[in-house]
């Protein structure tokens, strides 16, 4: 490669078990569900009921953040599990971390069903917030 020219793609080395290393190329914005879902569908693996965990750290990874935002090194190894933290077979729920900013500048985080609407995480994470179940009138919520 001629000096100057564009630097090698980024990749994770995805270990799928008995040995067997696959190296997925990944861009900043490719989320970790991608890297998981290429490596699997290399290999002929459910992706349903795998996620990843760090090869080194063992800490599982939020499969929704991105390669930029994740903290992984370009090269590093991260592992395919068999993964509980996913949700049951027939259910279309996965768990995902979601974070409420509230007026007085208090936060508030939770873990709630990614098909959650924006009133059950009210109702989750600050249900005070709420007038008889519903937002008081005048208020709306930004996103």
């Amino acid at each position: 490669r001629p000096k100057g020219s564009h630097a090698a793609m980024p990749f994770l080395q995805v270990d799928l078990g008995r040995g067997v290393r696959e190296k997925v190329p990944v861009a900043p914005n490719t989320t970790l569900r991608e890297v998981l879902s290429a490596a699997c569908t290399k290999r002929g693996l459910d992706v349903a009921t795998r996620g990843l965990r760090h090869g080194r750290t063992r800490k599982h990874l939020d499969l929704s953040i991105t390669f930029r935002l994740s903290g992984l090194d370009n090269n590093a190894l991260i592992e395919v599990v068999e993964d509980g933290h996913t949700a049951p077979r027939g259910s279309s729920q996965a768990p995902c971390r979601v974070a409420v900013q509230l007026e007085s500048g208090d936060r508030r985080t939770g873990s709630l069903g990614d098909e959650s609407s924006l009133l059950e995480v009210v109702r989750a994470l600050c249900p005070e917030q709420l007038a008889d179940g519903a937002m008081p009138a005048g208020h709306a919520p930004a996103i």
